[in-house]
């Protein structure tokens, strides 16, 4: 399994490689060598071909199972008899690993043998299976996030001998030896641990089973660690710690990722500065969708969005910046931080970076902490949009700078509907136009049409040349000079 790799959709197997079981109607699915689906029905559902495809193609002398399906009568033995032809099949042509994408398969039940020990002592195969939720991310890695008084994490079970646990993600990535070493310790007065997704730093006492459960629940990213805290609070020496301790190598990938619901750039340049290094931080932070694991289903989906995060640690809204770079002023530091992974809508999918994106033929526009900027080909985003801090509550929409009063060129107005028009709700009932530069009359009216058609807000008119206080996020939106109807909030994802 290639952790690296992009979705690949399997085929549905053809009916020669389709065995049912009618005590339980529950069917196994050959889509691959080696790969197989247990599902209900003549046909694996899309979704669970979708979730194996990011699996496959196996690796010689490997194997996989994934379970669609919330049981299967007769439980462990009723799925081993489901799958014997395939195991026995698999056994023959030297399988020696095979790993069960089942929620609970390494769950013992009294005097009952888990899923995975059967399978492991009856076919002499090596077995990794989940105590808990069996998930798969995006990039076809596996995760199984920790909870409140579970073991979870993925474990290993070999014939005849006793079962270890693994990790709490496979392949186990080059990093996580160097977070292992770290281990749980106490630093000025906080708590440092790991977690699936890298090291957890949080206030020392107890921690609520809420707070377990969503450190344990960031799912981890490919090729680097995450350094997350959970308090505002935490200052940037202890930060500068921890990350002192990694190897230059592994401190060099690790992102800052906050859980706080409050921006971390002030932190992170602090640390960048102690360190003399660059320092990586997230905007946000994932949030797992509402039913990773669909209902009546034993394996599920790891997909996550980054969310900024409210004081309450709810979902806001996904930013268009999603991580970001700060530079130590020893080197030439003190500029904004610089955008390293974005998204944004789709008029603006071409451009050569996240300040150069195409808006038609005379405009570009460009990602920013806060939110997006547009302006004239020949320019350059204003400092104060490119030093206006994150915030939950409220999206920078930054126009301009303009020139003197002149009237602007027609061709910005139907460009900037197209982009309006396919801002999320959630961030048009947050956004807030500022205006860089003087509009005529007629400009002005039309500016103000077009925010009120798509319930956008104005901000008093930008004429200082200095970037705007970071302040204390969450005190509310910024004050606007005009106003627009509201549209109406979709739920968002909990957390």
């Amino acid at each position: 399994m290639d952790c690296e790799g992009r979705m690949t959709v399997i085929p549905a197997g053809d009916p020669g490689h389709t065995r049912y079981d009618t005590a339980t109607a529950s069917t196994v699915t050959s889509v691959g060598e080696h790969l197989h689906l247990v599902h209900s029905g003549s046909r694996p559902p899309v979704w669970l071909t979708r979730l194996a495809g990011r699996l496959g193609p196996t690796r010689p002398n490997e194997a996989f199972v994934v379970v669609g399906v919330p049981s299967v009568e007769g439980g462990a033995e009723g799925l081993g008899r489901l799958l014997a032809p395939a195991l026995e099949a698999s056994r023959d042509a030297r399988v020696r690993l095979l790993t069960l994408v089942m929620s609970e398969g390494a769950h013992e039940a009294g005097d009952s043998p888990s899923a995975a020990r059967l399978i492991s002592e009856r076919w002499g195969m090596d077995v990794l299976a989940t105590a808990g939720s069996a998930l798969v991310t995006a990039t076809g890695c596996l995760f199984a996030p920790g909870h409140p008084g579970g073991p979870g994490g993925w474990w290993h079970f070999s014939p005849g001998t006793a079962t270890r646990q693994v990790s709490g993600h496979l392949p186990i990535p080059d990093w996580e030896i160097a977070v292992r070493r770290v281990g749980r310790q106490t630093l000025a007065g906080h708590i440092v641990e790991p977690v699936p997704a890298g090291l957890a730093v949080r206030p020392a006492g107890p921690v609520s089973p809420a707070t377990h459960a969503r450190l344990h629940a960031v799912p981890p990213e490919d090729g680097r660690p995450q350094l997350i805290i959970t308090s505002p609070r935490t200052p940037a020496t202890v930060l500068a710690v921890v990350m002192g301790t990694l190897p230059e190598r592994v401190r060099g990938s690790l992102r800052l990722v906050s859980l706080a619901g409050q921006p971390m750039s002030r932190t992170a340049q602090e640390v960048s500065d102690l360190l003399g290094c660059e320092v990586g931080v997230a905007l946000g932070a994932p949030v797992m969708h509402g039913r990773a694991v669909p209902e009546g289903v034993s394996a599920g989906d790891a997909a996550a969005d980054q969310y900024l995060l409210d004081e309450q640690g709810r979902p806001a809204w996904r930013p268009f910046a999603q991580t970001l770079v700060h530079e130590p002023a020893t080197s030439g530091g003190g500029r904004p931080a610089r955008v390293t992974q974005w998204r944004v809508p789709a008029v603006l999918s071409a451009g050569t970076g996240p300040d150069a994106l195409s808006l038609g033929r005379d405009w570009k526009a460009g990602v920013t902490p806060s939110g997006l900027w547009v302006g004239p080909r020949d320019a350059a985003p204003p400092l104060l949009a490119t030093a206006r801090p994150a915030r939950p509550d409220t999206v920078a929409l930054d126009l301009g700078p303009w020139g003197s009063h002149r009237p602007l060129d027609a061709s910005l107005w139907p460009a900037l509907e197209r982009l309006f028009g396919q801002l999320e709700p959630e961030v048009c009932v947050r956004a807030v136009v500022h205006v860089h530069g003087a509009l005529d009359a007629r400009d002005g009216e039309r500016l103000h049409r077009l925010t009120v058609r798509h319930g956008l807000r104005r901000a008093d008119p930008v004429t200082s040349p200095r970037p705007e206080p970071a302040g204390r996020p969450g005190t509310g939106p910024e004050p606007a000079s005009g106003s627009g109807r509201s549209r109406h909030r979709t739920p968002l994802p909990a957390s």
